[in-house]
């Protein structure tokens, strides 16, 4: 069978931060070449393709099973996507967070979509295409969903050791950039699934069990990346990379002691950061750790279910920069505890525990959550026009009460970025940084992006 996997173009054709490769694809690519079948990869956005250009290839590949990968705030593109695939493909799947939500509700929102897979697909596409290929009933495929039956999602992968690689040689490589990387870049997932609660978080496809790789697979995959690839960023895409402390410390070792010479950026968590930890991670190469800290203020902690103390992200914050390691922090605005002044507490806040980058969101209740649940049953829920510089979408979820309306969301966004990335103290520490004039370019590119984004809201 010849199966082609599609990451849809973008919506509009622009200079994007960060670009990273769609490993969710690259895994099934992966399961399917092992099982024989003959496979392709197209980054529509990554390439930068228009909708006449991703049909071009689809034609030109001629594939039997096209598998499109879809987010809800980006889902319209992976419908665009199906479209153009409709009249050269015999089979259109669609998977993701969006089908693992809206499930059966996907075929109302897109005609040319013939099935869809919930769940981690890995073992689901197999089967799939294994029965496609040979004709056989596909009915009892774990996770599929069609016009006429909905399966169980398959069991989650225990040992994600039997996974083969992602199939880095069907993507474009050199097109991949994160902000603040250095050299080739290139995501990688090591563990699956995140054990904490907080209301706002999907965890409709990985869930809230943490699935850990052994230490030696996620090195062998390093080594792979940076000997086949060029690789010298490597961003850990893993919901929360610091779990388990040894492990943490075994690939750190594994780093040193295999010489790789990268530098990668992970995301933490304030209550579960040591200092030996940091420490390790430092001398492997670890430059930035992502916090989620969302709010300055307990009540707001407490309302998200963080499991946090404001104490907590203070004393991690502190922690991670003794250990020369860049500390980030993720804020949501919109809180519905919490009045626009408390939230101008927390921005003070991302300032007085010295973020060396911090984003700023509107907090956004997704079908699948449990603040999706809590906004609809308190007549909450809306659609709003309040993203900031990074989202992708043009409207976003959010939560209208009588502490927030749209107005107060917009308001607050242009604040936060106002007084953190646009004040004298934070540009005088970035320039502090610049190494080369390459760099002095990338900030002041990034810089007057933001300023626009700032002048147009």
């Amino acid at each position: 069978m010849r199966a082609l996997f599609i990451q849809p173009p973008p919506r509009e054709i622009r200079k994007e931060d960060i670009v990273v490769p769609p490993l969710g694809i690259a895994y099934l690519a992966a399961v399917l070449e092992r099982s024989g079948h003959t496979v392709g990869i197209i980054d529509g956005f990554a390439e930068k393709l228009d909708f006449p250009g991703l049909e071009e290839r689809i034609r030109k590949f001629s594939p039997d099973l096209v598998g499109i990968t879809g987010m809800t705030p980006v889902i319209d593109n992976a419908f665009r996507a199906a479209a153009a695939a409709r009249k050269y493909a015999k089979h259109i799947i669609i998977g993701g967070p969006h089908v693992s939500v809206y499930q059966q509700k996907v075929f109302e929102q897109a005609p040319d979509i013939d099935a869809a897979i919930q769940g981690e697909g890995e073992v689901s596409i197999s089967l799939l295409a294994d029965a496609l290929s040979a004709g056989k009933d596909f009915s009892k495929v774990p996770g599929l969903i069609t016009r006429d039956f909905v399966n169980p999602p398959a069991p989650y992968i225990e040992d994600l050791d039997t996974l083969p690689l992602p199939a880095r040689h069907l993507l474009p490589n050199d097109r991949y950039t994160y902000l603040l990387s250095k050299g080739r870049v290139t995501t990688l997932f090591s563990s699956r699934g995140c054990p904490y609660q907080c209301i706002f978080c999907d965890k409709a496809v990985f869930g809230s069990r943490w699935r850990a790789r052994s230490a030696e697979s996620v090195l062998e995959e390093l080594d792979h990346v940076v000997r086949e690839f060029g690789v010298r960023s490597v961003v850990f895409y893993d919901d929360l990379f610091t779990v388990k402390k040894d492990r943490v410390v075994d690939i750190c070792r594994g780093i040193i002691e295999r010489k790789l010479h990268i530098e990668w950026k992970c995301e933490g968590r304030v209550n579960i950061v040591d200092e030996e930890t940091l420490s390790w991670m430092k001398r492997a190469g670890c430059s930035l750790i992502a916090y989620g800290v969302e709010s300055g203020n307990q009540k707001g902690l407490d309302y998200l279910n963080k499991g946090t103390k404001v104490e907590q992200i203070r004393e991690a914050f502190e922690l991670t920069r003794k250990a020369g390691i860049k500390p980030m922090g993720y804020f949501v605005l919109g809180i519905p505890v919490e009045t626009f002044e408390d939230e101008i507490n927390t921005i003070e806040f991302a300032r007085e525990i010295r973020a060396a980058y911090a984003q700023f969101s509107v907090l956004s209740p997704t079908p699948g959550t449990r603040l999706y649940d809590d906004a609809v049953r308190m007549g909450w829920y809306r659609e709003v026009e309040a993203m900031n510089p990074m989202d992708k979408e043009t409207r976003r979820p959010a939560i209208l009460n009588e502490n927030w309306d749209q107005e107060k969301l917009t308001r607050i966004l242009k604040e936060a970025h106002r007084r953190f990335y646009l004040s004298p103290w934070y540009i005088w520490q970035r320039l502090k940084e610049v190494g080369s004039f390459k760099e002095l370019r990338d900030k002041i590119s990034a810089g007057m992006r933001l300023l626009q984004w700032y002048m147009r809201r």
